[in-house]
């Protein structure tokens, strides 16, 4: 529609108004059209929908702030890498994108396991113990912050066993560790990955899925549900690419605006539930 992205109402707005005028004073049809279009624009509320990237090497500040001015204003951060050790690039790279992206921005991360190394929760506690020696913590006030973890499962056959039972205790110990730690989850996957690896289990699905298709188009149309899975948050629409002079992969968010919002309500209800474990521990609750 005309109206859409709201980007483009404003445009119209600004650009074609001298000439609805004029369609005005003409009595034309299209005049008609063009009015309602621009009044239905002026009352619409500022779209949800943003754009970003993810990154698994270092980025600068000036790379973001590149990535900024083309409309790219949230960024996911690889901190964990599948050889089992944090991503020593991770962060400086939070940082940076902070700096680079400013206020309207937004940063999280992506933890890409090592399941030949085992021991699900000491990978959860290794990345976010060396991103603490940096005075990196989930939900604080930026530049040293992030809001989700996003949880990286693809490879099978690779990074994945062929147990589809043992690899959903793995995801389950990832899940159980970064609980505990109050952190709020998403998942990167696609069906053609997680099927193979889980099975036709929806052990993930309570959480946002992050998924990749790189069909260069912006949209969910080419949706189809699995794993209890009916909708996703993010789509990744374009894999590795050079853009801004460092390379990244192009992410699509209709509701990333809301979701910003809505993380630290999510980790206060984290710390909510970490903090009644603790007291039923002590049996005190």
């Amino acid at each position: 529609s005309h109206c859409s992205p709201p980007r483009v109402c404003v445009a119209a707005h600004s650009k074609d108004s001298f000439r609805v005028t004029e369609m005005v004073r003409a009595g034309t049809a299209a005049a008609v059209a063009a009015l309602v279009a621009l009044a239905v624009c002026s009352i619409l509320p500022v779209s949800e929908a943003v754009y970003g990237v993810d990154v698994s090497t270092s980025v600068l500040t000036n790379n973001w702030s590149c990535l900024k001015s083309n409309g790219y204003t949230f960024g996911i951060i690889r901190c964990y890498q599948s050889n089992g050790v944090p991503d020593p690039n991770c962060p400086h790279t939070i940082v940076n994108a902070w700096n680079g992206l400013g206020s309207s921005g937004h940063v999280d991360i992506y933890l890409f396991p090592d399941t030949r190394k085992g021991d699900p929760a000491g990978q959860v506690r290794a990345m976010l113990d060396f991103l603490k020696q940096f005075n990196i913590y989930a939900h604080r006030s930026p530049p040293s912050t992030y809001g989700m973890v996003w949880l990286d499962i693809e490879g099978p056959g690779t990074y994945w066993g062929s147990s589809q039972s043992a690899n959903r205790d793995f995801f389950n110990g990832l899940v159980s560790e970064l609980h505990a730690q109050g952190q709020v989850i998403g998942v990167y996957t696609s069906k053609s990955q997680w099927e193979p690896i889980m099975g036709d289990w929806s052990g993930g699905a309570s959480f946002p899925l992050f998924y990749a298709h790189y069909d260069q188009s912006p949209s969910f149309s080419d949706f189809s549900p699995f794993a209890g899975w009916s909708h996703p948050a993010i789509k990744q629409f374009a894999g590795t690419t050079s853009f801004c002079s460092v390379g990244v992969d192009k992410d699509y968010y209709p509701n990333g605006n809301a979701a910003f919002r809505n993380v630290t309500s999510e980790a206060q209800r984290a710390h909510h539930r970490k903090h009644i474990a603790m007291l039923k521990a002590k049996g005190e609750w």
